[in-house]
């Protein structure tokens, strides 16, 4: 609204003597709310320059655009940690009352062990709760993952073997947190569980130009793509993730020979 005092009166309601004599009133908008304005005024006999007028309308637009841009970013905060409560929700339940099927039976002929399981579980269930940040270390991610392993070796004895084969160089690597135990869960649930005999699953990184790659390889080899109406959303979740995160290029990959192994892997680039 522009009031310049002759075509488009403007009028003081404070006193007769004011000395305004015109006004520029712009909305602050953010998406289609009016959430705000910006409002400039020159003084009487005195006309608004058409400089002035386009920087009140700049300013304007860029306030405009760095609220929509921050509730952009709020609305972000709250789908990732949606996201990450999700995944939570999804392995906690059946993996909880796993382990303490495990816990149970290994109580009575190991009491040492059965320690050791319960404080593996408490270290998994602690870090969940601390997961609800976005990032997180690779070395931390590890340790989260580690005590989910030990507990599922544990359940599956001789039926599970993990090995590991991690560069040290590069667990001070960022990644959204989360990400490494789903694609380990799926291992376990989908491949290892099926196998009498023999199961493995191996966890490793190598180089890549411009960064490196995380593989999670199990070898049962039972990866079945998903059909249009599965309602598993675990593996959709971290490819979304890392790729908001990272890119396109270090979206989730999955490999399969049948019967022989499957691999998912993703590229952590070297962020400068």
């Amino acid at each position: 609204i522009y009031l310049d005092g002759k075509e488009n009166p403007y009028q003081c309601s404070l006193s007769q003597d004011c000395k305004l004599g015109s006004a520029l009133i712009i909305p602050l908008r953010a998406g289609n709310e009016v959430v705000g304005t910006i409002k400039l005024y020159e003084p009487k006999l005195k006309l608004f320059s058409t400089i002035n007028m386009s920087m009140g309308e700049g300013i304007a637009q860029l306030l405009s655009s760095q609220i929509l841009f921050s509730n952009y970013q709020q609305q972000q905060t709250l789908l990732t940690q949606a996201e990450i409560k999700l995944l939570h929700a999804q392995v906690n339940p059946h993996f909880l009352f796993n382990a303490l099927n495990t816990i149970s039976a290994v109580t009575r002929r190991d009491p040492d062990k059965a320690r050791e399981l319960i404080q593996h579980l408490s270290h998994f269930f602690r870090s969940n709760l601390k997961q609800n940040i976005n990032t997180v270390k690779l070395k931390d991610e590890l340790a989260h993952v580690n005590a989910y392993l030990t507990i599922e070796k544990a359940r599956f004895t001789d039926r599970l073997e993990v090995e590991w084969d991690i560069d040290p160089q590069l667990y001070e690597s960022q990644l959204p947190s989360f990400t490494l135990q789903p694609l380990v869960e799926n291992a376990i649930k989908h491949g290892i569980s099926n196998m009498l005999e023999g199961g493995k699953v191996k966890i490793s990184s190598e180089g890549f130009e411009g960064g490196f790659k995380l593989n999670v390889e199990d070898n049962a080899g039972n990866y079945q793509k998903p059909s249009q109406d599965h309602v598993g959303l675990g593996m959709e979740i971290v490819d979304k993730r890392l790729t908001n995160f990272f890119g396109q290029d270090s979206a989730l990959k999955i490999e399969s020979q049948p019967q022989q192994f499957t691999r998912m892997s993703f590229i952590i680039p070297i962020l400068k």
